[in-house]
């Protein structure tokens, strides 16, 4: 009679994998609960049950992350967190920076520690906004970072207090997010409004445009990863990583691709296709100074999770 351990290759079956989507209804959390759907619905070793509680369910306190992180764990009991909750209105955080630093900063330190109480995994995300943009070539995770705004001075200071909370923990640096079905920058190259409508792009920065489905694709992947994972393979180790598209262009020369490429795909007509003007943003006189060149190197995240990143514009194709 076979023993039912060498049914599974000498490996125990696990329980579900416990996953708490934190901001599960934002831009990207949505896009990461899409993706994670499939694996509540995979063969028993290697489901992972998600919860993604609303914002009333959270009942988040900006000024007691403490007590929320702790109620948080109690609750779900989850064996891995992902963390989208931040403040990202750029220019808001330069407006209250006490409220950037408490949901970019202390919330993050808070998820740590008590992650590293009950031996959970953090995964975590950072910003190419910790760079100031001088250095003209894609930046690794080993390049000093030099924020020039409270918003990425807050989102460092998060990713220095998870490293030093000793869990398990993957922080995913990304970039100039778009593919949401509002409020982005591609929702609104798709709007319908005719040839004679006008957008005005930015084409004195330079940056690595990601789609949400690409990273919620990647993050999709490390949690089955950990879902399959009974402590007999090998995971990525903890740490910061650049998860990102290859290449570096502006908002200007990115919307022309995007467009081009609806056109192609059926998504968007010749006739209802938006001009496109560039200007210089950091002209403008806005709260918060941006990096000119924040380009992101996923070499270290490839090697690590044995991925091949698409460049940014076959990335479009995701978001379409």
């Amino acid at each position: 009679m076979t023993e039912p351990a060498a049914a599974n290759n000498g490996r125990v079956p696990r329980a579900s994998l416990r996953v708490l989507l934190l901001g599960g209804h934002g831009r990207l959390g949505s896009a990461i609960a899409a993706r994670l759907g499939p694996l509540s619905r995979a063969p028993a070793d290697g489901r992972v049950e998600l919860s993604a509680p609303t914002r009333r369910e959270l009942a988040l306190d900006p000024t007691a992350p403490a007590e929320a992180a702790t109620h948080w764990f109690a609750r779900w009991r989850p064996d891995v967190v992902v963390n989208c909750i931040a403040l990202t209105d750029v220019d808001r955080c330069e407006r209250e920076p006490a409220l950037a630093t408490q949901l970019n900063a202390a919330l993050p330190a808070a998820l740590a520690r008590a992650a590293a109480v009950n031996g959970a995994r953090l995964i975590h995300f950072s910003t190419d906004y910790v760079f100031d943009g001088a250095l003209r070539r894609p930046y690794r995770e080993d390049d000093a970072p030099n924020p020039l705004s409270v918003y990425g001075a807050t989102k460092l200071d998060g990713d220095h207090a998870i490293a030093d909370a000793g869990c398990r923990h993957w922080i995913f640096r990304i970039s100039w997010l778009y593919g949401a079905p509002r409020r982005n920058v591609s929702a609104m190259l798709l709007e319908r409004a005719g040839a004679d409508r006008k957008i005005r792009l930015a084409n004195d920065r330079l940056g690595v445009p990601n789609p949400v489905q690409l990273v919620a694709r990647e993050v999709a992947d490390c949690i089955a990863r950990e879902a399959a994972n009974a402590g007999l393979d090998a995971l990525p180790p903890s740490g910061l990583y650049h998860l990102s598209a290859r290449g570096a262009t502006s908002w200007h020369d990115f919307g022309v691709a995007f467009v081009r490429e609806a056109i192609r795909a059926g998504q968007l007509a010749a006739a209802q296709a938006p001009h496109l003007e560039g200007f210089a943003e950091n002209a403008l006189a806005r709260p918060a100074k941006r990096p000119l060149y924040s380009a992101l190197d996923p070499s270290r995240y490839e090697q690590a999770f044995g991925r091949t990143m698409p460049g940014w514009e076959q990335a479009i194709a995701l978001a379409l």
